[in-house]
């Protein structure tokens, strides 16, 4: 390793250290919590798809037989680059397409001398020259006017699909009667030669679209759909693919996630994979979208940057601040956590909180620093879901938020932030990130793996540890969230309280979870409000 090297690395450690202190930067430096480069290109070599497999789905016929048309503005293309684009599409195994490229400098001779080379090859692809160089959004809606598909796929100039990337995308049309449709992801170096960095993602979860456009690539939607909200929109240059894919998801039906990694992003130096401050402007027209996607969904929110660029925070707004009942179930000797009640009550106001305790260890009512606690006796053998009930029939408000008794700190602006997503119309609980006094984390969600066995997610990884893809510092919806540290309204509760399993578990949380998403509403996890437990349950 040179001097160079050397100096960067420690250059980087300290940028960390200084930004998500010494657990953080740690664990940072050293990728935990990511998925390690050398072991996900070897998981890639193992499961890409064989070549026995793409010669059957190069046979495979469909009822229904789409034409998709894939959208490319093409600028100034490094020719290597270029090459493998064209080439990545030519070799689809599904092989109903169209290419729509938008060349912006047709006077690089280099360019226009491959891209004709191509069309003389295939005339599949097609290409309008846009010399004036409008902007990328208005490029892209001149490779736009001259899809014929039924489906429109969005690809980058330098970028590649995957041989398959097609094939399944048709296979998903006719399974599911997709609107809208997106892929896992990956990196690839500038050679085309190594994958890493994979992008393995949710399916369609609006807090974290809102928070993040981790849909990106591979991006399809129904033409109709795409032509009918009316292209893409110039003053959004730089998110110009967001905004689309905000207006297209409101829209559709059925947004459908493949998977499978069909995508593969180049990255070199100028591209905001690599080095985001490369290009800032697209960061802050990515904030634009967000806020344009709200007013339109009749949201009152703030949109804010964070310090990751690219990540945004919504914060919405409260109209009417509404009375919240607390209730701990304190089924042990253990304390009440006096502190956390009194920063609680004099964060949201004392008027505005109600705070039940229901005790397996009566001792009467309590009240300390001015403030009333209703101890609820319970002199049966203790049963966590009864005695939650009980707290919760026995309050008198209808926002909800129940709290282990081991919480021994909160944020600031605790309640604020469960109150403003509980108050949204299709919310249905929502719970923050949790950790333990050392600073690592307890969980910020729960996670519900095929065989049904349930992980807290991001279990003691630092605190200030982005986590993989930045999804422990983004809000997002979630499977299922525990019962530590969650509000909900008591009308909702009403509702879904009968048959749950008396034990408190997580099972019995993603029971109580699973119900609530069968309303229709959403689970949020917030990383905005965060708690700190003094012992695990």
């Amino acid at each position: 390793m040179d001097i160079k090297m050397k100096k960067g690395i420690i250059k980087k450690g300290i940028q960390f250290y200084k930004r998500y202190g010494i657990l953080g930067g740690i664990a940072t430096l050293t990728g935990q919590g990511q998925i390690k480069d050398k072991n996900y290109a070897a998981w890639y070599e193992k499961n890409k798809v064989s070549e026995e497999e793409l010669t059957k789905q190069r046979n495979k016929e469909f009822p229904y037989t789409p034409l998709f048309s894939i959208l490319v503005p093409v600028y100034n293309t490094p020719i290597p680059y270029l090459r493998e684009m064209l080439d990545s599409v030519r070799n689809q195994t599904y092989q109903k397409w169209q290419l729509c490229i938008a060349n912006a400098n047709p006077e690089n001779e280099e360019v226009a001398r491959i891209l004709n080379q191509y069309l003389e090859m295939d005339k599949r692809i097609q290409v309008v020259n846009v010399p004036e160089n409008l902007g990328i959004a208005q490029n892209t809606n001149k490779a736009l006017s001259i899809a014929k598909g039924d489906y429109i796929g969005l690809l980058d100039h330098d970028d590649m699909l995957a041989a398959d990337a097609l094939f399944e995308a048709v296979k998903t049309v006719n399974d599911e009667n997709a609107d809208v449709i997106y892929t896992d992801e990956d990196k690839i170096t500038m050679s085309g030669e190594k994958h890493f960095q994979p992008n393995f993602k949710p399916e369609f979860n609006l807090d974290m679209l809102r928070s993040n456009n981790y849909i990106c690539h591979f991006f399809i939607a129904k033409a109709s759909l795409m032509k009918e909200i009316g292209g893409f929109r110039g003053e959004y240059n730089g998110a110009q693919d967001y905004d689309m894919i905000f207006r297209c998801t409101e829209r559709a039906d059925n947004i459908v996630r493949i998977p499978k990694v069909l995508y593969h992003w180049r990255m070199h130096e100028q591209s905001t994979a690599e080095n985001p401050e490369s290009k800032r402007y697209a960061f802050d027209a990515g904030k634009k979208v967000i806020e344009d996607h709200l007013k339109r969904c009749g949201e009152s929110a703030e949109v804010q940057m964070t310090e990751y660029p690219g990540f945004y925070r919504v914060k919405y707004a409260i109209k009417e601040k509404p009375r919240v009942s607390v209730v701990i179930v304190k089924e042990t000797k253990n304390t009440i956590p006096k502190d956390t009640l009194i920063k609680i009550a004099d964060d949201y106001g004392r008027d505005r909180v109600e705070f039940c305790v229901v005790d397996g260890n009566y001792k009467g009512d309590i009240e300390f620093d001015g403030i009333s606690i209703n101890t609820l006796p319970w002199k049966k053998k203790c049963n966590n879901t009864e005695m939650l009930n009980y707290g919760i029939e026995k309050t008198k408000n209808e926002y909800i938020l129940v709290l282990s008794s081991y919480i021994i700190k909160v944020s600031d602006n605790y309640i604020e932030t469960f109150v403003s997503n509980t108050m949204r119309k299709n919310v249905g609980a929502v719970g923050g990130k949790m950790y333990f006094s050392n600073g690592t984390i307890k969980n910020a969600g729960l996670f519900i793996k095929k065989d049904g066995t349930i992980e807290e997610v991001f279990k003691k990884l630092p605190r200030l540890c982005v986590g993989y893809m930045n999804r422990q510092s983004m809000q997002q919806n979630m499977q299922a969230i525990t019962f530590d540290d969650i509000m909900f309204k008591k009308s909702l509760w009403k509702k879904i309280k009968n048959g749950i399993s008396k034990s408190k578990s997580l099972q019995r949380d993603v029971e109580i979870c699973t119900k609530i998403r069968g309303n229709d509403l959403l689970l949020v996890y917030t990383p905005w409000a965060e708690s700190v437990v003094g012992k695990e349950r």
